[in-house]
């Protein structure tokens, strides 16, 4: 199983979020990752808000799958990888052919409608049509609340939000998580700092399941592992696929 955080699609061009530079280093996540901070800045900061949406458009809409992403996807294809779980709300792994992905926190390409409680897949171009139409409303209406904001759900017509897990909130798809985890012989643990729960737990799930972790991160993390690979995942995975591949 390979298990893969913000690390992975740094390659891609969407700087992790905790990291200097990064969008939580710039926006306070106490406003801008939870729905009340949201809610509350769509009334009362309507600005910044644009602003926040804005930095999400800039990187969501030019990234494409990287070269950890792809090599990924050739060795779930060959079977040496069973499966993908993914701390990441950036749709790269699904975008690069991954068939067997669970998404923890979500995905800002599916929305979650609010009057039915339905999921539907928006894609890339939609979510930027989506966050054009927030921002502009942000920066050049009156907003009464944040549902005005929302866009509509294609099924229905009523408002849904991006399916992504904002902080607070459960994560998705954990339980499956847990049950791949506890069934692999090795676990690659990619691009991720080890220090976000409940998803942090799950190389400890594996290990007690006899797993051996493998970890792939240019700098140390909170992850305990058994074999450690200090640099980035672009340089290292797409050598992994070729040398595995050609066993």
């Amino acid at each position: 199983m390979a298990f893969t955080g913000a690390g992975i699609s740094a390659g891609s061009g969407i700087p992790t979020f905790r990291d200097p530079g990064g969008i939580w280093d710039r926006f306070d996540p106490r406003v801008f990752g939870t729905w009340d901070g949201l809610a509350q800045a769509a009334l009362h900061r309507p600005d910044a808000l644009a602003g926040f949406l804005a930095e999400l458009r800039r990187v969501l809409a030019r990234a494409r799958p990287g070269r950890s992403h792809v090599a990924l996807e050739r060795l779930e294809r060959a079977g040496t990888v069973d499966a993908v779980i993914t701390q990441n709300v950036d749709g790269l792994h699904q975008e690069a052919g991954s068939r067997s992905v669970v998404e923890l926190h979500g995905s800002f390409f599916r929305q979650l409608c609010l009057a039915e409680g339905h999921r539907g897949e928006v894609g890339r171009e939609g979510l930027v049509v989506d966050l054009d139409r927030a921002i502009r409303s942000l920066r050049t209406a009156f907003v009464p609340s944040l549902a005005s904001i929302l866009p509509r759900c294609r099924s229905c017509g009523g408002p849904a939000r991006p399916d992504f897990v904002a902080f607070g909130e459960a994560v998705q798809g954990y339980e499956e998580a847990v049950r791949l985890v506890a069934r692999c012989r090795v676990l690659l643990v990619i691009g991720t700092s080890g220090d976000v729960f409940p998803a942090a737990g799950l190389p400890d799930e594996a290990r007690r399941s006899g797993a051996v972790i493998v970890e792939v991160s240019p700098a140390s993390t909170l992850v305990d592992a058994d074999v450690w690979v200090r640099a980035r995942a672009e340089d290292v995975l797409p050598r992994l696929a070729v040398a595995a591949l050609a066993r």
